[in-house]
């Protein structure tokens, strides 16, 4: 019997050794760069934009499809409830001079079938339109640009804030043990009679300080996790791992330089979005010059019609008589009352108005670079500085720690130091956060995030 369940342990040991190896694998886990490519694909902004571009790509084809041949068809059935009368002289019929007599023309019942085919010849507005719709399509891809480098800014930022938060909790984790060992010491001290109940007191107060901290420190991770999913599109009740660590996003920064000569004006996408819009009022402006010439189309019509008594028009016996006509239809312009004048008036000034725009841009540009250039010198600076206080801080309370444990500094001492490291940490991963969205914001203003 005890070999059985010695036997049945090991089992249930190996089974829970396997389903936490399994589980521990099905953990997905992300790369920066991966969770940016998984956004691209899942994100809820960038699913907007692909909507959005397949739409217009549709209203290509509708504006093609308005130049093929236009084919309709058309049927109709109907019944006189009371035919229509004329009056007829008389005379025809064998009667007096000056009398009339009435007669129905017309049957009962009557029916008739068309069909119409009209082809646009020339129309300056058709030919204006088809370039307008290749345009918008251009501007759709464009936008689409433009929220996939939102999300990767989204995304990045969000990735750097779960790395950020997983550094802060684990010094303060560090930090709590070490404040938990110096309770216990000071604790075990004073049953002894070497220390006062103040030191006790104090001492705990950095106790309880230190793990609201980690508290806040947990739930700080856990609120950049569901943030970084859901940029991502990623189901939020579903855990990720990051395979990126803090220190391979920092260190390359610290030792690379920024060059603000590398600005691509004409590639930025914000420029390329004034510039398609741009072109698209100079379409616009050519839609309504358009206007001034002539349309010429062809059409072609084809018939039948018929007449009976009968309620059904479609016996043998009921003759249907056929109709036909082809012709070309010219419509000139020739005084629309200042109207369109008027319209192209307006459209030349807001045309104006985009190449002001587009000029601003081209300026913002420069000034949103330079800016981010300074800010990411400025936040290297002070990466560099609050690292070096940081390091500083923890040797002054590492020292005051010796001290007290020695009995030569006070618990008063040891807690305003402790906030003064932690205060300096706090510092540092600020610091830490600022100079990774820094390079961020750098590297978009140069378009190449």
């Amino acid at each position: 019997m005890k070999n059985i369940l010695q036997i049945a342990s090991l089992a249930l040991l190996v089974f829970l050794g396997f389903s936490l190896k399994a589980q521990t694998e099905n953990l997905t886990k992300f790369s920066l760069q991966e969770a940016q490519s998984y956004a691209l694909e899942n994100s809820y902004t960038v699913k907007g934009s692909n909507y959005d571009l397949k739409v217009a790509k549709k209203k290509v084809w509708e504006a093609i499809s308005t130049g093929l041949p236009q084919v309709s068809a058309s049927a109709d059935y109907s019944k006189n409830l009371d035919i229509p009368v004329s009056l007829l002289p008389a005379e025809i019929f064998g009667g007096n001079a000056g009398e009339y007599t009435p007669v129905k023309f017309g049957q009962t019942y009557a029916g008739s079938a068309t069909i119409n085919v009209d082809q646009k010849i020339f129309d300056g507005s058709y030919i204006v339109g088809l370039g307008a719709a290749k345009i918008f399509v251009q501007l759709s891809q464009n936008t689409k640009a433009k929220s996939e480098i939102e999300v990767k800014d989204a995304v990045a930022q969000a990735y750097y804030n779960v790395l950020v938060a997983k550094e802060n909790y684990k010094t303060i984790e560090e930090n709590l043990a070490i404040t938990k060992k110096t309770h216990f010491e000071t604790k075990a001290y004073y049953e002894n009679g070497f220390r006062e109940e103040l030191d006790v007191d104090q001492v705990m107060l950095m106790l309880k300080r230190s793990e609201n901290q980690l508290s806040n420190s947990k739930r700080a991770i856990s609120n950049a996790l569901i943030m970084l999913k859901f940029t991502m599109g990623y189901e939020i009740a579903q855990e990720i791992e990051l395979k990126n660590d803090l220190e391979s996003f920092i260190t390359p920064l610290r030792i690379s330089k920024a060059n603000s000569t590398d600005l691509d004006i004409e590639n930025h996408i914000d420029y390329k979005i004034v510039d398609t819009q741009l072109k698209a009022q100079k379409l616009i402006i050519r839609n309504e010059q358009a206007g001034y010439l002539p349309n010429l189309s062809a059409f072609y019509n084809y018939g039948k019609n018929t007449s009976t008594d009968a309620s059904n028009v479609y016996k043998n016996n009921v003759p249907w008589f056929k109709s036909s006509m082809i012709g070309l239809k010219l419509n000139v312009p020739i005084f629309t009352g200042f109207n369109r004048r008027s319209k192209i008036k307006q459209e030349k000034i807001t045309y104006k108005k985009i190449e002001d725009l587009k000029y601003n841009t081209e300026q913002s540009l420069k000034k949103d670079l330079s800016i981010s250039h300074n800010s990411l010198v400025n936040a290297k600076e002070n990466y560099e500085n609050d690292l070096k206080g940081l390091e500083i801080a923890k040797r002054i309370y590492e020292k005051t720690l010796i001290k007290y444990n020695e009995g030569i500094s006070t618990s008063t001492d040891l807690s305003n130091i402790e906030e003064q490291y932690l205060n300096s940490h706090t510092a540092y991963i600020n610091s830490t956060l600022q100079l990774l969205n820094s390079k961020i914001a750098f590297d978009k203003a140069l378009g190449k995030l």
